[in-house]
């Protein structure tokens, strides 16, 4: 028998203000592209994530999930985009960290719809607020020392580094996992 997260069903109206955390974070998301990208004269470029955070809040409401598939990468598009122009580079950051953040919220309450019985939906949706605000607070200061230090290193450094974060990361996300479980 399959798991009943796995199982495709029908997707119910969420039981709890889930739904509120991932509109708020698709608008915030889409502000923070579109806000950036005007304070640097880009006001065209700026519709762009205005229109598809509007589209992925409207679907988000109405639980069409075809509107975050295309509005998520849309977004981080325009965030990768944006350093290219004249955007402090904060703001694509925190655009795209935020994009992040509403992606996975959107997908823990698909999970919870998908679900039939769910013992402690409150303490859930806390444990995993928390290990996203936590992981999204990493990156997000960790993206914007990398906007502030400059550090001249080769590719074989570079390699170095990243393998070094990728195992600092995963270390930080099991040690994480092991305080949730135990609390």
């Amino acid at each position: 028998m399959a798991s009943p997260v796995l199982r495709q069903e029908t997707i119910h109206p969420v039981r709890s203000g889930g739904s509120l955390a991932v509109v708020g974070a698709i608008i915030l998301a889409a502000a923070l592209l579109a806000g950036g990208l005007i304070a640097a004269g880009e006001t065209l470029l700026a519709l762009a994530p205005a229109a598809l955070g509007g589209v992925w809040a409207t679907g988000a409401i109405l639980q069409r999930e075809w509107t975050r598939a295309i509005a998520m990468p849309g977004l981080i598009v325009v965030a990768a985009g944006a350093t290219f122009t004249q955007v402090a580079p904060l703001a694509p950051l925190a655009g795209l960290v935020m994009t992040l953040v509403a992606w996975r919220l959107a997908d823990l309450d698909r999970r919870l719809a998908l679900t039939n019985v769910i013992a402690d939906e409150r303490s859930l949706r806390h444990v995993h607020s928390t290990r996203l605000l936590v992981v999204a607070g990493v990156a997000f200061a960790l993206g914007s020392l990398a906007t502030v230090v400059r550090v001249e290193i080769g590719s074989m450094g570079a390699l170095i580094a990243g393998v070094l974060a990728v195992v600092g990361l995963s270390r930080l996300v099991v040690l994480l996992r092991r305080i949730m479980r135990d609390a």
